[in-house]
């Protein structure tokens, strides 16, 4: 029997959001997945203070995102690949959003910055210019068969 797509993609979101301690923390102990660090170790290597590393931790191993044996911290090695490649996407998508332009519909206003259309050049309301499109479809269909 076929599974709908929404059944076979029930991932929970990834429970870190970027630009916090436990983001830093858990990169950090991604990047040095060999060893385990104690909360101070952590503290000392990234920018979280001593008093916010041991709570950041203690959260990143309720969540089940690292563990814990004496004090110490570390990243299980068979998800090491795993959550390299979450971080990079989270990463990715703040690169994405701090490159990209500001919002101009945000502001005040936006709508006068638009040039005017001509009434003249659009169709009647409901209409469709079909030319157009079929003259797109052949023009493809000859690209596609070159």
């Amino acid at each position: 029997m076929p599974y709908h797509v929404d059944e076979l993609r029930r991932e929970e979101p990834f429970p870190v959001t970027p630009e916090t301690n436990e983001h830093a923390a858990l990169r950090f102990l991604v990047a040095n997945h060999d060893y385990g660090f104690t909360p101070s170790e952590i503290a000392a290597e990234t920018k979280i203070t001593e008093g916010s590393a041991s709570k950041t931790m203690s959260r990143l191993h309720e969540k089940g995102l690292v563990s814990r044996s004496q004090g110490a911290y570390y990243v299980d090695p068979e998800r090491v690949e795993s959550l390299k490649h979450r971080l990079e996407s989270l990463d990715a998508a703040v690169d994405l959003f701090d490159d990209a332009p500001d919002d101009a519909y945000a502001n005040a206003g936006w709508e006068e910055q638009l040039s005017e259309l001509d009434p003249g050049d659009e169709p009647a309301s409901g209409e469709t210019d079909d030319t157009d499109a079929e003259t797109l479809v052949s023009n493809q269909e000859a690209n596609d068969e070159a």
